[in-house]
């Protein structure tokens, strides 16, 4: 949610600490979409595997987004299944999640 953004914003005011932004560029999950994607295809490839089912996290969604993009080119088959904490839930809580202006289209918080 938005509480952590806001906190690591504060500390990163007060500190004068990096703040990577994640959850507002794109390049975040455009990265996932060319180095993890294609390592994952390619450890299977590499095996003569297939990849039936990619099982991931929620996270800035960049990682979810990016080698789900890969996935769905290289592996079509390839079932991708989000998973998320039963007691911190983003994408099913069925709640809307507040946004700011400016965040891509990938857009947590």
């Amino acid at each position: 949610g938005t509480g952590m953004v806001k906190k690591a914003e504060e500390l990163a005011e007060k500190h004068g600490w990096y703040l990577a932004r994640q959850f507002e560029t794109e390049a975040n999950a455009e990265f996932h979409k060319r180095t993890t994607g294609p390592e994952i295809v390619a450890a299977f490839q590499d095996r003569n595997l297939k990849l039936d089912y990619w099982v991931t996290g929620y996270g800035t969604g960049g990682t979810f987004t990016g080698v789900g993009e890969h996935l769905r080119i290289a592996s079509p088959s390839t079932k991708i299944i989000l998973s998320e904490p039963k007691g911190a839930p983003l994408v099913t809580s069925g709640k809307e999640q507040e946004r700011k202006e400016g965040l891509g289209k990938f857009g947590a918080p």
